[in-house]
């Protein structure tokens, strides 16, 4: 699915690809819609491993971007979803992606309190910026080639990209606060 996209992609390949029957996949996700909703729990039972409440905003973001890059095929697969589920109406983990959205956005609105984000910012633009941040190597590795002349899969770029958007969500907590 990540690299034809979730409408382009077929049961069958799938299961080829992961040496299954198809029958098995429609057994136990109830097809590809089921198991784009298992993709997405693994990915939010992930991102509660680093998104800890304790843990700083930076720090939180610059693990961010180590997973994305780290899990490069989920995250290719996130990308297609927004190329395929244009409005987000049609993605079959929009509940629970919803969800998964209001708790992060009451995160940042709490950050945003606690000053790590000044209050001229609006915290869901900012979430917003960062998941594309977070997602940019992955989603755009001839550009990040370009700009550094770094393979994007490596642990040299990967170490300096988080450590850059460390910084820059450092920049973003209110000034009279930090």
């Amino acid at each position: 699915m990540s690299e034809k996209g979730p409408t382009a992609v077929r049961v069958a390949a799938i299961a080829d690809r992961a040496g299954v029957n198809k029958q098995l996949i429609s057994y136990y996700f109830g097809g590809k819609d089921g198991l784009l909703r298992a993709l997405g729990q693994r990915w939010r039972e992930r991102k509660q491993a680093y998104d800890q409440p304790e843990r700083g905003l930076p720090e939180v973001i610059a693990e961010f971007a180590r997973v994305a890059t780290a899990n490069a095929v989920d995250t290719r697969l996130v990308g297609w979803e927004g190329l395929t589920y244009r409005t987000g109406k049609e993605d079959p983990d929009i509940a629970a992606r919803t969800e998964q959205a209001q708790h992060d956005l009451a995160d940042f609105r709490r950050r945003q309190d606690n000053g790590e984000l000044a209050d001229n910012l609006d915290p869901d633009c900012v979430f917003l910026a960062a998941v594309a941040a977070c997602a940019a190597p992955v989603l755009l590795p001839h550009i990040a080639y370009s700009l550094t002349g770094t393979d994007p899969t490596s642990p040299e770029f990967t170490r300096r990209y988080s450590d850059q958007l460390a910084r820059i969500f450092a920049h973003l907590a209110a000034p009279d606060r930090t």
